[in-house]
């Protein structure tokens, strides 16, 4: 199955992209058709101020930022393929169209493009190599994917603990729309405020030495958010 919003990934190599560029009118179209993005355990803080935070089921248990109501739709990209100003980006979008994949079981990780036309454009656009060697946009991204690698390693333990601890549970959001009707969301799971709560005090001493009570609390919080994306909704088809 391909990561979301990347349609034909590819390593890249100088013999294969040394001639190719990157096009300079990507957007963020290509995060338009989505109402969910995946998000790293140290974004929920940040995401949290601007969307509802909630985790997947399906696929393994991974925090992501609810971006719209519908599942085609995601509410803070426009038509002009513009973020709307003022909302946190996600790193996975941001790292788009790079991304790492990893080989000899995880021993090593390769920088790969998807190879998209409204990617990469044959003649011009921003270079990816110079020779053999790559272009310090290319050095860039490649260190900017790294991070968010790390970022993904180490959210893992935080989302074992969750599991471990019996807090998340399976939620459905119902947002109320102006004319009286209502829009339901599934399919995603929450913190459970009253059996966090609950935990002995040396679960909550652990969740504090491991520095993750900000992102539950964070998460807790931006269901707040679930009012702001029916206001938008409504906002843009009236």
């Amino acid at each position: 199955m391909r990561p979301l919003f990347y349609e034909n990934p590819v390593a890249l190599h100088p013999q294969a992209h040394g001639q190719a560029g990157l096009s300079e009118q990507l957007d963020y179209g290509f995060a338009a058709q989505t109402n969910a993005v995946p998000i790293t355990l140290s974004e929920i803080p940040l995401a949290a101020l601007s969307y509802p935070i909630a985790f997947t089921i399906e696929g393994g248990v991974r925090p992501v930022a609810i971006v719209g109501l519908r599942d085609d739709e995601n509410l803070f990209v426009d038509r002009k393929g513009d973020w709307m100003p003022g909302a946190y980006i996600p790193a996975y979008v941001r790292r788009y169209p790079f991304i790492l994949s990893e080989y000899g079981d995880g021993e090593g990780v390769q920088l790969c493009i998807d190879d998209h036309p409204r990617v990469l454009v044959p003649e011009g656009g921003l270079p990816l190599f110079r020779g053999e060697e790559p272009t310090p946009m290319l050095e860039k991204a490649f260190n900017f994917c790294r991070s968010v690698h790390a970022a993904d390693l180490a959210t893992s333990p935080f989302i074992e603990v969750l599991i471990a601890c019996g807090v998340l549970d399976a939620r459905a959001a119902e947002v109320a729309m102006p004319d009286g009707g209502s829009i339901k969301m599934a399919g995603f799971a929450s913190i459970d405020e009253a059996k966090f709560r609950a935990l002995p005090d040396e679960v909550i001493l652990t969740l504090r030495r491991q520095g993750w009570l900000a992102a539950i609390y964070a998460q807790l919080h931006s269901t707040l958010n679930w009012t702001r994306l029916g206001d938008l909704l409504v906002t843009r088809h009236g």
